[in-house]
């Protein structure tokens, strides 16, 4: 049965030929649910093939985002109207009855019979066996009362398609009704922004020629060098003004980052989680390429997406070097005390992302978080040791968990008497509410934006400088 599903540029040409955009969604879930395969990549593959014939995915990749965002959800529903376990079911079966239900249950105008109709089709190419009982399940729930398939009655996990574990930490550390909001906010479509360097174009100029080109964008929220774009990016990234005008694609807390650190012009940076360089270029930019950027990362391949990004954007202050950074500090012994900024966005659960990243839903497991946290706290321990004294440290995440945000810093701190977090306030934008816990925290060095509140990522960014007389680090 297995051998039959391929995923080659050859499949998804041959699919594409016959118009059948739930067939290869199909083959793209099956990769990400089956083969461990990420969304972004299955999608970018059909993307390359899809524009060289001309064609676009949007239902194909609504379908695809919209399938793994609501598996938590679809998977309850199938259990509750259905009778049936998706657990129970082989990985065909599994994966074209979750992708059905995604389409009755949250899919806009799409006939009852075409979804069971290419349902059984599907199955019928790929486990000829399970056609009838696949068949059974789709039209059952297609023809269940209304009432069953109302989320409102169910609880905020549900709603929010949040497994336990990943509710949990929300409730925890946000209380019962703010989690909730957070999590329905990671249910809207989040925009894609995009940073451009404002020395080379300013904010009007900019949205106007790319409302030229067809794509719609407006000044981003918070980020005052940066657009919003929404309905697609339509060629901009093989556009000469994506380049031309110092442009890349990132989150605007992850852009906060980069500002939090005012790196200045002659300074010495170490950036040590630095794939695919949104940070790194980030500073160089800032310093008017006039510094110098280690950009370290222990991905090869990942780390050569910074020298790319680096040398796309024309940008000569940044160099490369593969290392693992919770080692940074004993691979390197002559470079320890040595740079006036150290930046370090650690790798963890990534709970902040999961609007724009919906396979992040299914595979984070607190066991895996538990895993990290010692990887975080090594990284940040070795990398500290690099900071020269009245030098700056910058610890950051993309989750939404305190254990690795707040608590992390905050360990940190209590073991490392060197080290001061410093007001962070003056850095944030006008545009980010603040109300007298948040001004606290900030004014203790630490901020977390949150997509209910700021309409951005989640993610965290706390800053800390060394003392200026020498120590033990």
């Amino acid at each position: 049965m297995n051998n039959l599903i391929s995923y080659k540029k050859k499949d998804i040409t041959r699919i594409l030929e016959t118009g059948n955009e739930r067939e290869l969604c199909f083959l793209m879930l099956y990769q990400v649910y089956e083969e461990g395969a990420f969304s972004n990549l299955v999608i970018k593959k059909a993307d390359n093939v899809a524009d060289s014939m001309g064609k676009k995915l949007d239902f194909t990749r609504a379908m695809l985002y919209g399938t793994l965002t609501y598996t938590f959800t679809i998977d309850f529903l199938i259990r509750h109207i259905t009778k049936e376990d998706p657990d129970k079911m082989d990985p065909v079966t599994r994966t074209v009855i979750r992708m059905a239900v995604w389409q009755l249950q949250f899919g806009e105008n799409i006939p009852d019979y075409a979804v069971c109709d290419s349902s059984v089709e599907i199955v019928k190419k790929y486990h000829q066996k399970v056609a009838g009982f696949v068949n059974a399940v789709v039209r059952k729930y297609a023809s269940a009362p209304e009432e069953k398939k109302n989320l409102d009655q169910y609880k905020p996990g549900i709603r929010t398609s949040l497994k336990p574990e990943i509710y949990g930490i929300f409730k925890k550390d946000f209380g019962k009704s703010r989690a909730f909001d957070i999590g329905m906010a990671f249910l809207k479509l989040s925009e894609t922004t995009v940073r451009f360097d404002s020395s080379k174009v300013e904010s009007k100029k900019l949205i106007s020629e790319l409302k030229a080109m067809g794509i719609n964008a407006a000044p981003a929220k918070l980020i005052r060098d940066a657009v919003e774009i929404t309905g697609g990016l339509k060629g901009l990234e093989n556009s000469d003004i994506y380049s031309g005008y110092g442009m890349f694609i990132q989150g605007e807390a992850a852009m906060l980052a980069s500002i939090i650190a005012d790196p200045s012009e002659g300074s010495k940076i170490l950036d040590v989680c630095s794939a695919p360089g949104g940070k790194s270029t980030h500073m160089a930019v800032m310093c008017h390429d006039n510094c110098e950027i280690l950009s370290c990362d222990i991905n090869e391949s990942r780390l050569q997406l910074v020298s790319e990004n680096a040398q796309r954007l024309g940008l000569k202050s940044i160099s490369t070097k593969c290392c693992d950074a919770s080692r940074i500090s004993k691979d390197n012994k002559d470079l320890r005390k040595s740079y006036d900024l150290v930046l370090c966005d650690v790798p963890c659960s990534g709970l902040g992302i999961i609007g724009r990243k919906p396979d992040i839903r299914q595979n984070i497991t607190y066991d895996r978080i538990e895993e990290l946290l010692p990887i975080q706290q090594a990284i940040l321990d070795s990398a500290a040791k690099m900071v020269k004294p009245g030098g700056t440290l910058v610890y950051c995440t993309c989750t939404l968990n305190s254990d690795e945000n707040e608590k992390q810093a905050a360990a940190f701190i209590e073991s490392h008497k060197s080290f001061h977090t410093v007001p962070v306030t003056k850095y944030l934008p006008d545009s980010l509410v603040l109300d007298e816990d948040r001004k606290q925290k900030a004014e203790n060095g630490m901020i977390t934006l949150c997509p209910d509140t700021d309409g951005c990522e989640g993610f965290f960014i706390c800053k800390m400088e060394k003392d200026r007389k020498d120590d033990q680090e």
